[in-house]
């Protein structure tokens, strides 16, 4: 669970202070509140997020502010007898840390001492002589990390669900406070906060993409998706269900009240000193509301094209296709195949000052600096469709559709490439050769598609092997692709990987660049294998066989690569 930071307003002096001392400016501040009014929160919070300051410079601010000296938490040790007495559960609630300086000078550290009831309920547990001192966040956190693996994973029988149980049951019966409704905040919010951040932590420390809420008759099911498959079951008893859903709704922007209907959404939380992008979808069920949680946890700064695994050769083919001025490039595959990582690094890449980029999302998943997104909303007829011809009126010279799913998007999306835009957009095909067919079904007329397109780009997920306990394994392998020979590699299993012999997923990949061969015959209107045929002649390397080097290399399994692309048959 995250200490509650900066939860408490920071007055306007502290901003006052920043721009006085030249730390802040003017254009900045009021970006910054613009921000502030989108997403809430606080101000500094925002200030902080945005880049505008350092959390080190914040905590001079305040520290000059407040009249207390700034924590040197790297230079102090740890204070035994001020921690007894203060607790984990309320050091973590307050954000604060006891502290012995070198001069033996013992100290709570703090990053907001202007949050007077909690210096006041300091000061009741430690006595009036121990000083309180300001420390960055970070710092801040890194010192009560230590502490975050004593209570143990979370499970049926926690802490943390017992107590949800408890304060949910013992208000049962209780009375709302002024008459009003039972709400989130009446019912014990602390402890579904509690909850709810624990089970997303445990999420992030096993890897898992997805967070999965399912109601079910008795009880609230949670499960992980991790390296594409579902575990880990967690029990959660049907009483605090509600209060559960509704925080999850408040996480992701979404309306609470409204149960009915299916609902869609985004939000940001802070995991461990890491800042988690939550894509959260609703969908009414019998026994209540499905939720289920997508969690991005690399920063825009982990997504470039090096990270993706793509090969020097591949890299390289894919920046000179990007360094065209116009035209289309296509990522292909199945839902769950990586395709948003890879538009994402992509965008990455031509995201320059100079260049005026726009997105059209289903969500907006990650918010971006210097690029304008919008958020596809149908029930407003704001479709994929609509929305690009629109943003074609906004003088753009780089255009993300997230998905090419009809025939409007995907007339128009050629027409932008063809006018001198570059347009990248995704398209779910198994294959890269299967991707040409699939826009000629979709209507785009057959002699402006070869002008158009200048790439498709397919990919696949695959799990790993894990290293600790991978074993090589003679295979045999002749031409029908059932008989194998050479060494490869097979899942074994062992504590670090949870018995499943795999660790993490890569990417495979298949490239078809549209040369002028295949320009000429695109208005035939070919089928995908008669494309394939063509692309592997011009030496595409399928995605089978990126698998099979994979498997020689021993970072997957035959067994993983055949349950991912299909076995190739004899």
């Amino acid at each position: 669970m995250e200490p509650h930071m900066l939860a408490e307003p920071i007055q306007d002096p502290v901003v006052h202070r920043l721009l006085a001392g030249g730390l802040l400016d003017s254009s900045q501040l009021e970006l910054a509140r613009v921000e502030h009014q989108r997403r809430g929160g606080t101000l500094v919070r925002v200030l902080v997020d945005l880049g505008f300051i350092s959390g080190q410079r914040l905590a001079s601010a305040i520290a000059a502010e407040a009249g207390v000296a700034e924590a040197d938490m790297d230079n102090s040790s740890t204070c035994g007898a001020l921690e007894e007495r203060l607790g984990r559960e309320r050091m973590r609630r307050l954000g604060a840390v006891p502290r012995v300086d070198p001069h033996g000078v013992r100290f709570v550290a703090m990053t907001n001492p202007l949050d007077l009831p909690a210096v006041d309920e300091i000061r009741q547990v430690v006595g009036p002589e121990v000083e309180i001192r300001v420390s960055s966040e970070s710092s801040l956190l890194e010192a009560l990390e230590p502490m975050e693996g004593i209570e143990g994973a979370l499970n049926p029988a926690s802490g943390v669900i017992r107590r949800c149980l408890e304060t949910q049951l013992s208000l049962e019966g209780a009375e709302p406070r002024s008459g009003a409704p039972a709400t989130v905040e009446t019912r014990g919010e602390g402890p579904i906060v509690d909850l709810v951040e624990e089970l997303i932590s445990q999420a992030l420390e096993t890897g898992a993409s997805d967070l999965h809420f399912e109601p079910a008759e008795t009880t609230l099911r949670v499960r992980l998706r991790r390296d594409g498959l579902l575990g880990g079951d967690v029990l959660i008893p049907k009483p605090v269900q509600a209060a559960v859903t509704a925080r999850l709704k408040i996480l992701g922007g979404l309306d609470v009240s409204e149960s009915r209907s299916p609902q869609d959404g985004c939000g940001t939380v802070s995991v461990r000193r890491r800042r988690v992008h939550l894509r959260i979808s609703t969908l009414p069920t019998q026994f209540g509301e499905s939720v289920v949680l997508r969690l991005h946890r690399a920063g825009i700064e982990a997504l470039t094209l090096g990270a993706l695994g793509l090969g020097p050769d591949l890299e390289r083919d894919l920046r000179l296709i990007l360094s065209r001025s116009h035209g289309a490039l296509v990522v292909t595959g199945p839902t769950g195949s990586g395709k948003t990582t890879t538009l994402y690094a992509i965008l990455r890449e031509l995201n320059r000052p100079e260049v005026s980029l726009f997105t059209l999302e289903d969500p907006v998943e990650i918010s971006w600096p210097g690029v304008r997104q919008t958020q596809i909303q149908e029930e407003v007829g704001l479709t994929f469709g609509r929305g690009l011809r629109a943003l074609l009126r906004q003088d753009p010279d780089v255009i993300l559709v997230g998905e090419t799913r009809d025939s409007e998007t995907a007339q128009l999306m050629v027409r932008a490439a063809l006018t001198g835009h570059c347009v990248l957009t995704s398209l779910h095909t198994q294959d890269a050769a299967g991707a040409i067919p699939r826009l000629l079904d979709l209507g785009v007329e057959p002699g402006l598609l070869p002008g158009s397109l200048n790439a498709v780009l397919a990919q696949r997920l695959v799990r790993r092997l894990c290293a600790g306990c991978r074993r090589e394994d003679g295979i045999q392998e002749g031409a029908t692709g059932r008989e194998r020979s050479g060494s490869g590699w097979r899942a074994v299993g062992c504590p670090a990987c949870g018995q499943s012999g795999y660790r993490g997923r890569m990417a495979l990949f298949e490239f078809l660049p549209v040369c002028e061969g295949l320009q000429e015959l695109i208005p035939s209107r070919p089928s995908s294998a008669r494309v394939a045929r063509f692309a592997r002649e011009g030496g595409m390397i399928p995605l089978l066989e990126q698998g099979r080097a994979a498997v020689l290399r021993g970072e997957t399994s035959m067994e993983e690569l055949f349950s991912t692309l299909g076995d190739p048959g004899p």
